[in-house]
């Protein structure tokens, strides 16, 4: 299956809205970039694909910003998406390694720990709305399930699953929500927790079995009849420039600037995408003049 997509539709005629997405080449970028262990791999990738999910029902150049605070060896880990298919993050600590749980999968609950889940939502008119919940187990999807509730009052199922194989590499990785409309009758809430609890293989080996995106869809969902509504490209992309950063060299102050062009350079790199810039003597100067 080539590229990545995010696709939104309905189903059960109606009664449940769902939102798919591939991100497999996108968690990849992420671990190239970063130069990621495999369950620093999972923890963002599942991150960034929660991130594209919640970002899908935004409009514009609205974002949201994903943030799990917790107390486990990664240190934090942040991703931002938007309602065009784009994300971008990063993990405090990318070189983690822990034993893998017994059941043989990558222990993402441990390496992210106990903490809290921030949520933040940018919108076209500037405001910024940001809501936090405790995290429930630090698997992730657990733990956008509980915010989407516990803030929007929207009850919702969610998978996330990020695939990493014996040489670091994402084979696959893949995130599916459902979330029963108001007014769904009962039936058709049960009808969506038995589809998803007769999965008998993780989203992310699916997103690596499937050919395509409908192969992919058709396989969870089964026999419940649906309807895709809208397909949008995904992918990795950081915001991040040379002009961007020297504004943030522009902050730190004149004193600290003038140390830089002491030393004839300074060189800065993007969080978000691990991009370096190089900043020689004048162009330092200019910055020093600016500030």
């Amino acid at each position: 299956m080539q590229h990545d997509e995010l696709w939104i539709g309905t189903m059960l005629e109606g009664n449940a809205r769902w939102v798919l997405v591939k991100t497999t080449d996108t968690v990849e970028e992420a671990r190239r970039r970063h130069g990621m262990s495999p369950v620093a791999t999972a923890a963002l990738g599942r991150l960034m694909t929660g991130a594209l999910i919640l970002a899908s029902s935004l409009k514009g150049e609205e974002n949201v910003t994903l943030r799990l605070l917790g107390d486990g060896p990664l240190g934090g880990v942040v991703a931002v998406g938007n309602a065009q298919g784009e994300v971008r993050g990063y993990v405090r600590e990318p070189l983690v390694n822990l034993p893998l749980k017994a059941s043989g999968k990558l222990d993402v609950g441990a390496a992210v720990g106990q903490g809290e889940l921030s949520v933040s939502r940018s919108l076209k008119n500037g405001q910024v709305y940001t809501g936090m919940v405790p995290m429930v187990s630090g698997e992730i999807a657990e733990d956008l399930v509980h915010y989407l509730l516990s803030s929007d009052q929207i009850p919702s199922a969610m998978l996330l699953g990020v695939l990493v194989e014996k040489d670091y590499h994402v084979a696959g990785a893949g995130g599916l929500l459902i979330q029963p409309l108001p007014g769904a009758p009962e039936e058709d809430i049960q009808a969506i927790e038995n589809l998803l609890g007769q999965l008998q293989t993780g989203i992310s080996e699916l997103v690596a079995q499937s050919e395509s995106m409908e192969e992919l869809l058709s396989r969870l969902m089964g026999h419940l009849p649906y309807h895709v509504l809208e397909r949008r490209s995904a992918g990795f992309k950081c915001m991040c420039s040379k002009e961007r950063l020297s504004g943030t060299l522009v902050s730190i102050g004149k004193k600290e600037i003038a140390d830089l062009i002491s030393d004839g350079n300074a060189e800065m790199v993007c969080h978000f995408c691990s991009q370096h810039y190089q900043f020689d003597e004048e162009e330092l100067q200019e910055i020093w003049e600016r500030a």
